[in-house]
């Protein structure tokens, strides 16, 4: 173990949610020690929050790739790769832009494959003076919350997740069956797995008997009390587990500039 490990801790944000970390440059390569503390402190909070960072495109994907492969994102009209490095997706606002990037509602990244999502890294450049906050929900909190009726109902269901959304054809290849329920591999406790970006309905049901479940069971989700809000600076890293959080970029500020880099990792298969 390196000596400096040794200064390596967390402050919680909220009881269910996040924690911020103390003693990690995550620009630099990680010891074996700090990759496994790191996903020791992912399986508990599930956000955590660094700040003073200062990474490039480039050690941002070196550092995501440490954890899983990283998501490839098909080729839109709304991708920019940062730096040229297609891993890593530019997400630049300008004030005379208009709705920001990912900012439709209440998601989870890379539902609509297999493999899925897994650790998302998100590194702040430019930000709002006010505003441009993202708020963060524990699927894992919301799951326990139910009743042991419908825990037992949505464990034995699948959802059909679509990067079209639900009101658009399931397109091949950017579409996946998942369970609504999932097992952390690590802490052994279960999360919902659906979100109405993503989400057209339920498998074996049509799109309108699927939709009150779907959005009652998101209303629930992103109960604020299952919740956290991370408001950014500019060298912030966020780094979020998509199996078991939504989160909601907040798009309430206008006529400021707002710049971030992102990676995207799939689940490794070991998972």
């Amino acid at each position: 173990m390196n000596s400096h490990d040794q200064d390596i801790r967390l402050t919680p944000i909220t009881p269910h949610l996040g924690a911020v970390v103390h003693g990690i440059d995550f620009a630099q390569p990680l010891s074996n020690h700090q990759h496994h503390w790191v996903l020791e402190a992912m399986a508990q909070h599930l956000v955590l929050v660094a700040k003073d960072q200062n990474l490039s495109p480039l050690e941002l994907r070196n550092l995501a790739t440490g954890f899983g492969p990283a998501h490839l994102h098909h080729r839109d009209d709304s991708v920019v790769f940062a730096g040229g490095i297609q891993e890593v997706l530019e997400l630049r606002r300008e004030p005379a832009d208009g709705h920001l990037f990912g900012g439709g509602g209440w998601h989870a990244d890379v539902t609509f494959q297999k493999p899925a999502g897994y650790f998302s890294f998100l590194h702040s450049k430019i930000v709002p003076e006010v505003g441009g906050d993202t708020g963060y929900a524990s699927t894992v909190a919301a799951f326990e919350a139910l009743s042991p009726g419908m825990q037992a109902l949505l464990r034995k269901l699948n959802a059909v997740h679509s990067y079209d959304g639900p009101h658009q054809p399931e397109r091949q290849g950017l579409t996946a069956v998942h369970p609504v329920v999932r097992h952390h591999p690590v802490s052994g406790r279960e999360g919902l797995y659906l979100n109405t970006m993503f989400v057209t309905r339920f498998e074996g049901m049509t799109r309108e008997e699927s939709r009150p479940l779907i959005d009652q069971l998101e209303r629930h989700m992103t109960r604020l009390d299952f919740t956290c809000r991370i408001r950014w600076k500019p060298g912030q890293l966020v780094i979020w587990d998509n199996r078991f959080t939504l989160h909601l970029p907040c798009d309430d500020f206008a006529n400021e500039p707002r710049f971030m880099i992102r990676c995207a990792t799939l689940e490794p298969e070991t998972l």
